[in-house]
């Protein structure tokens, strides 16, 4: 793929429709073509595009620096797609300075890259200053329990996101913790769809978010699937059913609930029907849905 030529055409060519949606997934364009792309979409003024999906396509720290660099002040671009790329920490830094002067996109899907704890630090710092950004996908990634304390303490200072996704990252039962803590203290009150699917949550993460459950009366839609949640978990999530009043999804498929637990958790659907029932699944299926960079 000549990403040179192609933003040449899209800036240059008076007789062209004007491109609104741009979908270059799976070309391994590297990081010199993204740069020279994104030079163009800066000199041309973002030349009409409105969604840009580069995935899949060999971009590390240096080409997510220079399209960054290129969207800070586009006001047209509204969903940015670089998940399955190899994106660090620096390439982070480079986007999260994107983000505080942005005001266009409001979807951002860094998903299967390499930021790490820091780089998911560095990103998450910068989202207070942005008022627009509402899905954030971090899926697989990296991240442990440091890394999501740092999102979390993000998102209680305040931020329009509404949907975070951290699929296939290493949580484990701190890590749910600190989710809890955010969603139990009325942090990110406009978070209502939270993707934690095969994060090693186990019946300790569970029972810390049902615990935040039971106060929260924001979040709509949970995903737990492939977390190793057992009965324990399984019946601190169906307790704390009882005492909420917005969750509307309950995703527990693919992990190690009894006929036992599945009955507990059933037994709130007579009083909270739209809750999702926990159906049997393969845990691969679990993951994919985790780790898909366009989940939900």
């Amino acid at each position: 793929m000549q990403a040179v030529s192609l933003g040449w055409a899209l800036k240059s060519n008076p007789r062209m429709v004007p491109v609104s949606k741009l979908y270059l997934g799976h070309n391994c364009i590297g990081d010199a073509a993204a740069a020279a792309l994104a030079a163009h979409v800066k000199n041309a003024g973002g030349c009409g595009l409105v969604e840009l999906r580069l995935h899949d396509n060999d971009i590390g720290d240096a080409g997510a620096a220079a399209l960054a660099s290129a969207l800070q002040n586009n006001a047209r671009l509204s969903v940015l797609v670089l998940g399955h790329n190899r994106i660090g920490e620096l390439g982070a830094a480079s986007l999260g300075l994107m983000l505080r002067f942005n005001s266009s996109i409001t979807d951002l899907d860094v998903s299967g890259n390499a930021l790490g704890d820091g780089g998911a630090q560095l990103l998450a710092e910068c989202l207070p200053s942005n008022l627009v950004l509402r899905n954030l996908h971090l899926a697989r990634n990296g991240l442990t329990a440091s890394g999501v304390r740092a999102l979390c303490q993000a998102l209680e200072k305040g931020s329009a996101v509404c949907r975070v996704n951290l699929g296939g990252n290493r949580l484990e039962a701190a890590g749910g913790e600190a989710v809890a803590k955010m969603l139990e203290a009325g942090g990110a009150p406009k978070l209502t769809h939270l993707h934690l699917g095969a994060t090693l949550l186990g019946d300790a993460g569970a029972t810390s978010l049902a615990r935040a459950l039971r106060s929260n009366r924001a979040l709509q839609a949970l995903y737990l699937p492939g977390n190793g949640i057992g009965d324990e978990g399984g019946a601190a999530l169906a307790a704390s059913l009882g005492q909420n009043v917005t969750l509307a999804e309950l995703h527990v498929d693919a992990n190690r609930l009894s006929a036992k637990g599945v009955a507990a958790i059933s037994a709130v659907f007579s009083s909270r029907p739209a809750i999702s029932r926990p159906l049997p699944a393969a845990f691969s299926v679990a993951l994919a849905m985790a780790t898909h960079p366009r989940l939900g």
